[in-house]
């Protein structure tokens, strides 16, 4: 059953309003623009002709924008796809890693270079941690996913990482016979200083309010931060290996809210679900206007060209198939059986309703003048 409410909905109907008032970096107006657009006659059309039958379909062309609820599913299955091949048959380990409400502002004035940070001090902090014999003693794999929201849409930039639960040290593969790879509160603490540290090192390129613009009076400003606890998270995701994309993949191809949250749109003000954490998980509905939703949506449009899934350790880029072939060698050693790494996972496939054929060619056209065939 499609949701009766969608953010589309909350863009055509209060979108002019909101940018009348609000200015709007280039990046929100595409993400805005594409999203009121998306599957409308605004970005044309295309028509889908069965190659058996001929029967043709015709649909309006989606927006394809990443921070698009309606454009994610085809995206997270094509991930998905992918990134099955890759899974070992080994525990994974989900990590959080938080940075406190004191730094928000800084992060929507740099948002590209605290996002880059917050990669690095949350992949250097897992890989030192692992690689120490007091804990597991090898280097491990790492998937890292961004998220910039909390449950009601107000800014929480965090990072989710999928670890393996086990690692390579000098050509033998080590599994992690506990439930956690190391402490969490070790974690924590390591992650903050290099957090700090390399924030520290990017003080001549940051965008600054005027008080914290000596060096001085920036160190005084995070000087209260090293007191403070950081939340960090750690545990092993449930099911099997074989889950660990699925898994991923829902975290991977989120947006801020998904439209069958929103359960109301009326008279300028909107109402949406939210799972509140404090309160024992309990499902609850909030109203804000439909200005204040907007804002808090735009909030999470990322820089340009930012890539919001990163891989490191033994699944950096570099070596990634290499060293999962030779992993999977040592673990079947271990394990003494076979584990099938290919996930056995059915296809987006759009069928012609008159003969069952999955076999088309499209004809696109566009808005903008140009139209095109394959």
């Amino acid at each position: 059953m499609q949701n009766k409410y969608s953010i589309q909905d909350i863009f055509q109907q209060y979108g002019d309003e909101y940018t009348k008032k609000h200015n709007l970096s280039k990046e929100q107006w595409k993400v805005f623009n594409a999203i009121r657009n998306c599957g409308t006659k605004n970005l044309g059309y295309h028509i889908c002709t069965c190659e058996e039958c001929g029967e043709e379909y015709f649909g309006y062309n989606s927006c394809r924008n990443r921070h698009c609820p309606m454009c994610q599913n085809y995206a997270r299955e094509n991930w998905i796809q992918k990134e099955s091949s890759y899974i070992l048959d080994s525990k994974y380990f989900h990590i959080i890693t938080t940075v406190p409400y004191e730094l928000n502002e800084i992060f929507l004035n740099n948002p590209k270079i605290c996002y880059n940070i917050l990669f690095k001090a949350t992949s250097e902090s897992i890989l030192t941690l692992a690689d120490d014999p007091k804990w597991l003693g090898a280097k491990v794999g790492i998937t890292s996913i961004l998220h910039t929201w909390g449950q009601t849409m107000e800014f929480h930039p965090h990072i989710h990482s999928i670890v393996t639960g086990g690692g390579l040290k000098n050509n033998h593969w080590v599994s992690c016979d506990k439930d956690y790879l190391f402490k969490v509160q070790v974690l924590g603490s390591l992650f903050k200083g290099k957090f700090l540290s390399f924030l520290k090192h990017e003080f001549n390129n940051l965008v600054l309010k005027a008080e914290l613009k000596d060096m001085k009076t920036f160190n005084k400003f995070l000087e209260p931060l090293y007191n403070k606890t950081w939340i960090t998270y750690i545990e092993p995701p449930k099911g099997k290996a074989e889950n660990v994309v699925e898994y991923v993949g829902r975290y991977s191809f989120r947006v801020a809210i998904s439209n069958d949250r929103i359960k109301n749109i009326e008279n300028g003000n909107i109402t949406f679900e939210y799972k509140d954490y404090k309160d024992n998980s309990k499902i609850k509905e909030m109203t804000i206007t439909a200005e204040e939703f907007i804002r808090r949506f735009l909030l999470h449009v990322l820089p340009k060209h930012f890539t919001k899934i990163k891989h490191y350790g033994l699944l950096s880029n570099r070596n990634k198939k290499s060293n999962i072939k030779f992993c999977r060698l040592l673990i079947s050693r271990i394990l003494s059986n076979e584990f099938i790494s290919n996930i056995s996972r059915k296809p987006l496939e759009f069928k012609c309703e008159n003969c069952g054929s999955t076999n088309f060619s499209y004809s696109f056209n566009y808005t903008y003048g140009r139209s095109c065939t394959s």
